[in-house]
Protein backbone atom coordinates (compact mmCIF):
# COMPACT_ATOMS: atom_id res chain seq x y z
CA UNK A 1 0.00 0.00 0.00
CA UNK A 2 1.07 3.54 -0.60
CA UNK A 3 2.30 5.26 2.52
CA UNK A 4 1.25 8.68 3.56
CA UNK A 5 3.36 10.52 6.06
CA UNK A 6 3.47 13.67 8.07
CA UNK A 7 6.76 15.45 7.38
CA UNK A 8 8.58 17.25 10.15
CA UNK A 9 11.87 18.87 9.33
CA UNK A 10 14.08 21.32 11.16
CA UNK A 11 14.69 24.30 8.86
CA UNK A 12 17.80 26.45 8.78
CA UNK A 13 16.36 28.93 6.30
CA UNK A 14 15.47 31.42 9.02
CA UNK A 15 18.18 32.84 11.26
CA UNK A 16 17.12 34.10 14.64
CA UNK A 17 18.84 36.92 16.47
CA UNK A 18 18.49 35.34 19.94
CA UNK A 19 21.57 33.89 21.63
CA UNK A 20 21.64 30.38 23.04
CA UNK A 21 24.08 28.38 25.13
CA UNK A 22 24.02 25.44 22.74
CA UNK A 23 25.67 27.52 19.99
CA UNK A 24 29.44 27.72 20.39
CA UNK A 25 30.70 29.44 17.22
CA UNK A 26 31.23 28.52 13.57
CA UNK A 27 31.44 25.21 11.77
CA UNK A 28 34.95 24.82 10.46
CA UNK A 29 34.20 23.00 7.21
CA UNK A 30 34.91 24.54 3.80
CA UNK A 31 31.87 25.89 2.02
CA UNK A 32 29.60 25.88 5.08
CA UNK A 33 28.05 29.02 6.51
CA UNK A 34 29.60 30.37 9.69
CA UNK A 35 26.21 31.65 10.92
CA UNK A 36 24.49 30.03 13.91
CA UNK A 37 22.13 27.28 12.83
CA UNK A 38 18.74 27.35 14.58
CA UNK A 39 16.43 24.35 14.72
CA UNK A 40 13.04 25.36 13.34
CA UNK A 41 10.35 22.77 12.78
CA UNK A 42 7.93 22.67 9.87
CA UNK A 43 5.04 20.21 9.67
CA UNK A 44 3.82 18.85 6.35
CA UNK A 45 1.29 20.57 4.17
CA UNK A 46 -0.81 23.06 6.15
CA UNK A 47 -3.71 22.64 3.72
CA UNK A 48 -4.61 19.07 4.58
CA UNK A 49 -4.59 18.70 8.33
CA UNK A 50 -6.90 19.70 11.14
CA UNK A 51 -7.02 18.80 14.78
CA UNK A 52 -8.97 19.91 17.81
CA UNK A 53 -9.02 18.40 21.26
CA UNK A 54 -10.16 14.81 21.22
CA UNK A 55 -11.75 15.23 17.80
CA UNK A 56 -10.39 11.99 16.42
CA UNK A 57 -7.85 10.89 13.84
CA UNK A 58 -5.55 13.14 11.87
CA UNK A 59 -5.92 12.32 8.19
CA UNK A 60 -6.05 13.66 4.65
CA UNK A 61 -9.72 14.59 4.85
CA UNK A 62 -8.96 17.38 7.28
CA UNK A 63 -7.56 20.84 6.85
CA UNK A 64 -5.10 22.42 9.29
CA UNK A 65 -3.41 21.49 12.55
CA UNK A 66 -4.75 24.59 14.28
CA UNK A 67 -2.40 25.28 17.16
CA UNK A 68 -1.89 21.54 17.70
CA UNK A 69 0.97 20.63 20.06
CA UNK A 70 3.76 18.18 19.34
CA UNK A 71 6.69 17.30 21.59
CA UNK A 72 10.31 17.00 20.46
CA UNK A 73 13.41 15.32 21.90
CA UNK A 74 16.90 15.46 20.45
CA UNK A 75 19.86 13.45 21.79
CA UNK A 76 23.48 13.24 20.72
CA UNK A 77 23.93 10.28 18.37
CA UNK A 78 26.24 8.32 20.61
CA UNK A 79 25.77 4.91 22.24
CA UNK A 80 27.03 6.41 25.50
CA UNK A 81 24.32 9.08 25.56
CA UNK A 82 21.74 8.44 28.26
CA UNK A 83 18.09 9.33 27.66
CA UNK A 84 17.64 10.06 31.36
CA UNK A 85 19.78 13.20 31.07
CA UNK A 86 17.75 16.36 30.56
CA UNK A 87 18.79 19.34 28.47
CA UNK A 88 18.98 21.55 31.56
CA UNK A 89 21.46 19.07 33.08
CA UNK A 90 23.51 18.39 29.97
CA UNK A 91 22.64 20.41 26.82
CA UNK A 92 25.42 18.67 24.87
CA UNK A 93 23.98 15.17 25.23
CA UNK A 94 20.32 16.26 25.27
CA UNK A 95 19.90 19.09 22.78
CA UNK A 96 16.12 19.42 23.09
CA UNK A 97 13.55 18.51 25.72
CA UNK A 98 11.03 20.26 27.94
CA UNK A 99 13.56 21.09 30.66
CA UNK A 100 14.82 23.93 28.47
CA UNK A 101 11.69 25.80 29.54
CA UNK A 102 10.89 24.38 32.95
CA UNK A 103 13.29 22.83 35.46
CA UNK A 104 12.44 19.23 36.13
CA UNK A 105 10.32 18.78 33.00
CA UNK A 106 10.77 15.32 31.52
CA UNK A 107 8.58 15.68 28.42
CA UNK A 108 9.73 16.63 24.97
CA UNK A 109 9.92 20.34 24.26
CA UNK A 110 6.48 21.52 23.20
CA UNK A 111 5.96 23.17 19.84
CA UNK A 112 2.76 24.32 18.17
CA UNK A 113 1.80 24.24 14.53
CA UNK A 114 0.71 27.64 13.23
CA UNK A 115 -2.80 28.33 12.00
CA UNK A 116 -1.70 30.28 8.91
CA UNK A 117 1.46 28.47 7.84
CA UNK A 118 3.38 25.26 8.39
CA UNK A 119 6.07 26.72 10.63
CA UNK A 120 6.21 25.46 14.17
CA UNK A 121 6.92 27.75 17.07
CA UNK A 122 8.62 26.49 20.19
CA UNK A 123 6.56 26.91 23.34
CA UNK A 124 8.00 28.29 26.54
CA UNK A 125 10.49 31.04 27.32
CA UNK A 126 13.21 29.55 25.09
CA UNK A 127 11.80 30.24 21.65
CA UNK A 128 15.06 29.60 19.77
CA UNK A 129 17.06 26.39 19.71
CA UNK A 130 20.50 26.27 18.06
CA UNK A 131 22.71 23.39 17.06
CA UNK A 132 26.04 23.24 18.94
CA UNK A 133 29.13 24.61 17.26
CA UNK A 134 30.58 21.40 15.84
CA UNK A 135 29.64 18.54 13.55
CA UNK A 136 28.38 16.35 16.40
CA UNK A 137 25.22 14.65 15.05
CA UNK A 138 21.91 14.39 16.89
CA UNK A 139 18.90 12.09 16.68
CA UNK A 140 15.43 13.65 16.66
CA UNK A 141 12.24 12.17 18.07
CA UNK A 142 8.72 13.62 18.14
CA UNK A 143 5.39 12.50 19.50
CA UNK A 144 1.77 13.61 19.46
CA UNK A 145 -0.74 12.81 22.23
CA UNK A 146 -3.76 14.91 21.21
CA UNK A 147 -5.31 16.46 24.34
CA UNK A 148 -3.88 13.95 26.82
CA UNK A 149 -2.27 15.45 29.89
CA UNK A 150 0.87 13.65 31.07
CA UNK A 151 2.55 14.80 34.28
CA UNK A 152 6.31 14.76 34.87
CA UNK A 153 5.87 12.03 37.46
CA UNK A 154 4.46 9.75 34.73
CA UNK A 155 7.62 9.81 32.61
CA UNK A 156 10.08 6.95 32.82
CA UNK A 157 13.40 8.10 31.35
CA UNK A 158 16.08 5.41 31.34
CA UNK A 159 19.45 5.06 29.67
CA UNK A 160 17.90 3.67 26.49
CA UNK A 161 14.35 5.05 26.18
CA UNK A 162 11.55 7.32 27.34
CA UNK A 163 8.01 6.15 28.04
CA UNK A 164 4.87 6.99 30.02
CA UNK A 165 1.48 5.37 30.70
CA UNK A 166 -1.55 6.36 28.62
CA UNK A 167 -5.27 5.64 28.85
CA UNK A 168 -7.20 6.16 25.62
CA UNK A 169 -10.85 7.18 25.34
CA UNK A 170 -11.48 6.42 21.65
CA UNK A 171 -11.12 9.99 20.41
CA UNK A 172 -7.38 10.65 20.75
CA UNK A 173 -4.79 10.01 18.06
CA UNK A 174 -1.34 8.86 19.25
CA UNK A 175 1.67 9.20 16.94
CA UNK A 176 5.46 9.25 17.14
CA UNK A 177 8.56 8.73 15.03
CA UNK A 178 12.33 9.08 14.78
CA UNK A 179 14.07 10.97 11.99
CA UNK A 180 16.06 9.06 9.39
CA UNK A 181 18.27 10.38 6.60
CA UNK A 182 16.56 9.89 3.24
CA UNK A 183 18.17 8.82 -0.01
CA UNK A 184 16.57 11.79 -1.75
CA UNK A 185 18.35 14.13 0.65
CA UNK A 186 21.62 12.91 -0.81
CA UNK A 187 20.34 13.09 -4.39
CA UNK A 188 22.10 16.30 -5.35
CA UNK A 189 24.36 16.46 -8.39
CA UNK A 190 26.48 19.04 -6.61
CA UNK A 191 27.47 16.62 -3.85
CA UNK A 192 30.72 14.73 -4.17
CA UNK A 193 31.15 11.29 -2.65
CA UNK A 194 33.00 12.98 0.20
CA UNK A 195 30.09 15.39 0.72
CA UNK A 196 27.65 12.50 0.90
CA UNK A 197 29.85 10.67 3.37
CA UNK A 198 30.05 13.79 5.55
CA UNK A 199 26.28 14.27 5.40
CA UNK A 200 25.68 10.67 6.45
CA UNK A 201 28.18 10.99 9.29
CA UNK A 202 27.03 14.39 10.56
CA UNK A 203 23.26 14.13 10.23
CA UNK A 204 21.82 15.94 12.00
CA UNK A 205 24.02 18.85 13.07
CA UNK A 206 24.89 22.45 12.33
CA UNK A 207 26.78 21.12 9.32
CA UNK A 208 23.77 19.43 7.72
CA UNK A 209 21.46 22.28 8.72
CA UNK A 210 23.75 24.72 6.90
CA UNK A 211 23.35 22.55 3.81
CA UNK A 212 19.57 22.63 4.33
CA UNK A 213 19.50 18.90 5.01
CA UNK A 214 17.07 18.57 7.86
CA UNK A 215 15.78 15.77 10.07
CA UNK A 216 12.66 14.35 8.46
CA UNK A 217 10.20 12.57 10.73
CA UNK A 218 7.43 10.34 9.42
CA UNK A 219 4.78 10.26 12.11
CA UNK A 220 3.20 6.84 12.53
CA UNK A 221 -0.25 6.13 13.93
CA UNK A 222 -0.16 3.70 16.84
CA UNK A 223 -3.88 2.99 17.14
CA UNK A 224 -6.47 1.21 15.00
CA UNK A 225 -9.09 3.42 13.36
CA UNK A 226 -12.65 2.13 13.08
CA UNK A 227 -15.20 3.90 10.89
CA UNK A 228 -18.86 2.96 10.71
CA UNK A 229 -21.23 2.76 7.72
CA UNK A 230 -24.86 1.70 8.01
CA UNK A 231 -26.74 0.33 4.98
CA UNK A 232 -30.54 0.46 5.27
CA UNK A 233 -31.98 -2.88 4.17
CA UNK A 234 -35.64 -1.88 4.16
CA UNK A 235 -37.75 0.06 1.65
CA UNK A 236 -40.61 2.51 1.91
CA UNK A 237 -43.23 -0.25 1.72
CA UNK A 238 -42.26 -1.41 5.21
CA UNK A 239 -43.10 1.94 6.78
CA UNK A 240 -40.16 1.55 9.15
CA UNK A 241 -38.53 4.54 10.85
CA UNK A 242 -35.23 3.42 12.35
CA UNK A 243 -32.59 5.56 14.09
CA UNK A 244 -28.97 4.84 15.03
CA UNK A 245 -28.58 6.09 18.61
CA UNK A 246 -25.17 4.87 19.66
CA UNK A 247 -22.17 2.82 18.55
CA UNK A 248 -19.74 1.54 21.18
CA UNK A 249 -16.65 -0.68 21.09
CA UNK A 250 -14.97 -2.53 23.93
CA UNK A 251 -11.22 -1.97 23.70
CA UNK A 252 -8.10 -2.19 25.79
CA UNK A 253 -7.44 1.32 27.05
CA UNK A 254 -4.35 1.15 29.29
CA UNK A 255 -0.97 1.16 27.63
CA UNK A 256 2.63 2.33 27.81
CA UNK A 257 3.74 4.80 25.14
CA UNK A 258 7.46 4.63 24.28
CA UNK A 259 8.22 7.91 22.51
CA UNK A 260 12.01 7.69 22.19
CA UNK A 261 14.24 4.65 22.14
CA UNK A 262 17.71 3.63 21.07
CA UNK A 263 15.91 0.77 19.28
CA UNK A 264 13.35 2.54 17.08
CA UNK A 265 11.27 -0.62 16.68
CA UNK A 266 10.39 -0.40 20.39
CA UNK A 267 8.63 2.93 19.87
CA UNK A 268 4.84 2.87 20.00
CA UNK A 269 2.08 1.98 22.44
CA UNK A 270 2.17 -1.37 24.25
CA UNK A 271 -1.26 -2.48 25.53
CA UNK A 272 -0.14 -5.96 26.63
CA UNK A 273 -0.38 -4.97 30.29
CA UNK A 274 -4.14 -4.44 29.98
CA UNK A 275 -5.18 -8.03 30.63
CA UNK A 276 -8.90 -7.46 31.13
CA UNK A 277 -11.08 -9.85 29.13
CA UNK A 278 -13.06 -8.51 26.17
CA UNK A 279 -16.26 -8.36 28.21
CA UNK A 280 -14.56 -6.50 31.07
CA UNK A 281 -13.11 -3.73 28.95
CA UNK A 282 -14.75 -0.29 28.92
CA UNK A 283 -17.15 0.67 26.16
CA UNK A 284 -15.75 3.52 24.07
CA UNK A 285 -18.53 5.58 22.52
CA UNK A 286 -18.33 6.89 18.96
CA UNK A 287 -18.40 10.69 18.79
CA UNK A 288 -19.45 13.07 16.05
CA UNK A 289 -17.01 15.29 14.14
CA UNK A 290 -15.20 17.71 16.44
CA UNK A 291 -15.73 15.49 19.47
CA UNK A 292 -19.42 16.32 19.94
CA UNK A 293 -21.88 13.77 21.26
CA UNK A 294 -23.32 11.57 18.54
CA UNK A 295 -26.87 12.62 17.59
CA UNK A 296 -29.51 10.04 16.65
CA UNK A 297 -29.24 9.38 12.92
CA UNK A 298 -32.39 8.77 10.88
CA UNK A 299 -31.89 5.87 8.47
CA UNK A 300 -33.78 6.72 5.32
CA UNK A 301 -35.27 3.69 3.63
CA UNK A 302 -33.31 2.02 0.87
CA UNK A 303 -34.06 2.20 -2.83
CA UNK A 304 -36.47 -0.37 -4.25
CA UNK A 305 -34.79 -3.71 -4.87
CA UNK A 306 -32.20 -3.41 -2.12
CA UNK A 307 -32.52 -6.55 -0.06
CA UNK A 308 -30.66 -9.34 1.66
CA UNK A 309 -28.22 -10.12 -1.14
CA UNK A 310 -27.40 -6.67 -2.51
CA UNK A 311 -27.80 -4.32 0.45
CA UNK A 312 -24.13 -3.24 0.21
CA UNK A 313 -24.80 -1.92 -3.29
CA UNK A 314 -26.93 0.79 -1.73
CA UNK A 315 -25.76 4.13 -0.36
CA UNK A 316 -24.37 3.89 3.18
CA UNK A 317 -24.91 6.34 6.00
CA UNK A 318 -21.60 7.32 7.61
CA UNK A 319 -22.10 7.47 11.37
CA UNK A 320 -19.97 9.84 13.45
CA UNK A 321 -16.26 10.44 13.00
CA UNK A 322 -14.24 7.38 14.02
CA UNK A 323 -13.06 5.41 17.02
CA UNK A 324 -9.36 5.02 17.77
CA UNK A 325 -8.80 1.76 19.65
CA UNK A 326 -5.96 -0.47 20.77
CA UNK A 327 -4.65 -3.03 18.26
CA UNK A 328 -6.22 -6.40 19.03
CA UNK A 329 -7.48 -9.68 17.59
CA UNK A 330 -11.15 -8.92 18.24
CA UNK A 331 -13.55 -6.25 19.47
CA UNK A 332 -17.02 -6.36 20.94
CA UNK A 333 -19.25 -3.83 19.16
CA UNK A 334 -22.60 -2.61 20.46
CA UNK A 335 -25.04 -0.94 18.04
CA UNK A 336 -28.06 0.73 19.65
CA UNK A 337 -31.09 1.22 17.37
CA UNK A 338 -34.52 2.75 17.94
CA UNK A 339 -37.61 2.06 15.82
CA UNK A 340 -40.57 4.44 15.97
CA UNK A 341 -43.80 2.57 15.26
CA UNK A 342 -46.81 4.03 13.47
CA UNK A 343 -48.54 4.28 16.84
CA UNK A 344 -45.75 6.58 18.02
CA UNK A 345 -44.37 4.01 20.43
CA UNK A 346 -40.60 3.47 20.33
CA UNK A 347 -38.65 0.21 20.56
CA UNK A 348 -34.93 0.33 21.39
CA UNK A 349 -32.56 -2.63 20.98
CA UNK A 350 -28.83 -3.22 21.38
CA UNK A 351 -27.12 -5.39 18.78
CA UNK A 352 -23.97 -7.03 20.16
CA UNK A 353 -21.41 -8.61 17.87
CA UNK A 354 -17.70 -9.46 17.77
CA UNK A 355 -15.37 -8.22 15.04
CA UNK A 356 -12.57 -10.51 13.90
CA UNK A 357 -10.55 -10.66 10.72
CA UNK A 358 -11.29 -13.66 8.53
CA UNK A 359 -7.62 -14.70 8.44
CA UNK A 360 -7.34 -14.75 12.21
CA UNK A 361 -4.77 -11.96 12.14
CA UNK A 362 -4.87 -8.88 14.32
CA UNK A 363 -6.30 -5.44 13.69
CA UNK A 364 -3.05 -3.56 13.10
CA UNK A 365 -1.93 -0.09 14.24
CA UNK A 366 -2.03 2.51 11.50
CA UNK A 367 -4.76 0.60 9.65
CA UNK A 368 -8.32 1.72 9.16
CA UNK A 369 -11.26 -0.67 9.10
CA UNK A 370 -14.73 0.24 7.93
CA UNK A 371 -17.37 -1.61 9.95
CA UNK A 372 -20.47 -2.09 7.81
CA UNK A 373 -23.88 -2.73 9.35
CA UNK A 374 -26.77 -3.92 7.18
CA UNK A 375 -29.93 -2.93 9.05
CA UNK A 376 -33.09 -4.72 7.94
CA UNK A 377 -34.97 -3.99 11.13
CA UNK A 378 -34.35 -2.95 14.69
CA UNK A 379 -33.71 -6.61 15.57
CA UNK A 380 -32.17 -7.65 12.25
CA UNK A 381 -28.59 -6.49 11.77
CA UNK A 382 -25.70 -8.01 9.83
CA UNK A 383 -22.07 -6.93 10.20
CA UNK A 384 -18.95 -7.07 8.03
CA UNK A 385 -15.56 -5.35 8.03
CA UNK A 386 -13.56 -3.87 5.16
CA UNK A 387 -9.91 -2.84 5.42
CA UNK A 388 -9.53 0.70 4.08
CA UNK A 389 -6.35 2.81 3.89
CA UNK A 390 -5.48 5.35 6.57
CA UNK A 391 -2.43 7.28 7.64
CA UNK A 392 0.52 4.89 7.41
CA UNK A 393 -1.50 2.78 4.98
CA UNK A 394 -2.28 5.30 2.26
CA UNK A 395 -4.82 7.89 1.22
CA UNK A 396 -8.28 8.16 2.64
CA UNK A 397 -10.39 7.78 -0.46
CA UNK A 398 -12.79 5.21 0.88
CA UNK A 399 -14.61 3.08 -1.63
CA UNK A 400 -17.29 0.44 -1.21
CA UNK A 401 -16.52 -1.66 -4.23
CA UNK A 402 -14.40 -4.23 -2.43
CA UNK A 403 -15.89 -7.34 -0.86
CA UNK A 404 -15.92 -7.18 2.93
CA UNK A 405 -13.31 -8.99 4.95
CA UNK A 406 -15.00 -12.02 6.50
CA UNK A 407 -15.88 -11.44 10.16
CA UNK A 408 -18.47 -12.89 12.46
CA UNK A 409 -20.85 -13.02 9.55
CA UNK A 410 -24.50 -13.75 10.07
CA UNK A 411 -27.34 -12.32 12.05
CA UNK A 412 -26.51 -10.63 15.31
CA UNK A 413 -28.40 -11.72 18.40
CA UNK A 414 -30.15 -8.95 20.28
CA UNK A 415 -29.05 -8.55 23.90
Amino acid sequence: MMRRYLYIFASALLLLSCTDDSYRGTVDIDGVSDEPMPVIVVVGNPDNMFISKGSGAIDSETEVWKNAPIYVYSFRKDMNTSFDLTSSENPVECLVDGSRDRNGALSGKMARIGELDSYVTWEGPEEAVYYPFNTEPYDFYAYYIDDMEISDTDFDRTTDEISFPVEIDGSQDLMSAKASLLDEQLDNSGYTDEDKANIANYAYSAYTAALNIQPVIYFKHHLVRLRFDVYPGFDETTGKKIYVDRIEVRSKTRGVFTVASRSADRMGVDFSGDDRSVGERPLLALKDRGGAELPSVDLQYAEDGIGMENVYEGTPVRIGESLLVAPDTEYQVVLTLTEVLESGRSIQNRSVTYLRTGSGSSFLPGNQYTVRFAVYGVTEVQTSVTLTPWGDGGSLDIGHDRPPVETMAGWNSMK
